[in-house]
């Protein structure tokens, strides 16, 4: 017995001792690497649902490489209404290829409305909404401030899903001293754009820092889609955060 409070009492002078040592270091940020997807505008009478297949690779410093996907739903109404699915990406498996749903956003251009839906907090939050701005292609040839060159590439014409397709392959060479590189680099992008559904239905980017990402939409389905998807969950708690909301 006292050989077992002997040891009881060893143990407690460890753990107090060790506890009372100063941290070896502070937490740590880490790094967080992520894409951005494809562009689904509000476009009104066009209405279309579809599922947009995202995969990413990279190139390890040892040589391993990396792929992680997602599959999720997109749909846009006549009136131009767009949701979206966000998923997460990872390792795809066999027998479970469709990851966590994170939210659900619904944009609406005739309320102005964004809406964004946890379906683990069963919280929606609204915010302003303006149809996004569409920036200029930018032209071929050398950037105003010499620091890249562009070139492109006319791909021609598929029919994918009975939808006519237009590619094009745009090359961006960077001089290195813009990026902080040795060398220079150059990132590849094709697209494969419908006039239809004023969408890309294939985006292919090649870029040395981030690895190689491509999205595809396929599933395509012509016509309204099933207008619950536009509607907010009846369980959501509503949080307003548009400048026009009454204060609470």
């Amino acid at each position: 017995m006292i050989k077992l409070a002997l040891l009881f009492a060893a143990l407690y002078a460890a753990t107090a001792f060790l506890s009372a040592q100063p941290p070896a270091h502070a937490p740590d940020g880490g790094t967080r690497q992520m894409i951005t997807s494809i562009v689904v505008p509000p476009l009104p009478s066009a209405p279309f649902t579809a599922t947009v297949n995202t995969e990413w690779t990279r190139t390890l410093e040892d040589g391993a490489r990396m792929t992680l996907k997602n599959h999720r739903l997109i749909a846009r109404d006549a009136q131009g209404r767009v949701f979206q699915e966000r998923r997460f990406l990872a390792p795809e498996r066999a027998d479970n290829p469709i990851t966590r749903l994170t939210s659900t956003e619904i944009a609406d251009p005739t309320t102005h409305t964004a809406a964004f839906c946890s379906p683990y907090e069963h919280v929606c939050e609204l915010h302003a909404y303006s149809m996004p701005a569409v920036p200029p292609v930018a032209a071929p040839g050398r950037s105003p401030g010499g620091g890249a060159t562009l070139t492109r590439t006319e791909l021609g014409t598929q029919t994918v899903n009975g939808l006519e397709i237009v590619g094009t392959r745009e090359v961006t060479t960077v001089n290195g001293a813009v990026l902080g590189t040795d060398r220079p680099i150059a990132i590849t992008k094709e697209f494969w754009y419908s006039r239809q559904l004023g969408l890309n239905i294939v985006t292919r980017r090649d870029d040395p820092r981030n690895g190689a990402e491509v999205f595809t939409i396929d599933d395509i389905r012509l016509g309204d889609p099933d207008p619950k998807l536009f509607a907010l969950p009846a369980d959501a708690r509503i949080i307003d955060r548009r400048p026009s909301a009454p204060r609470r």
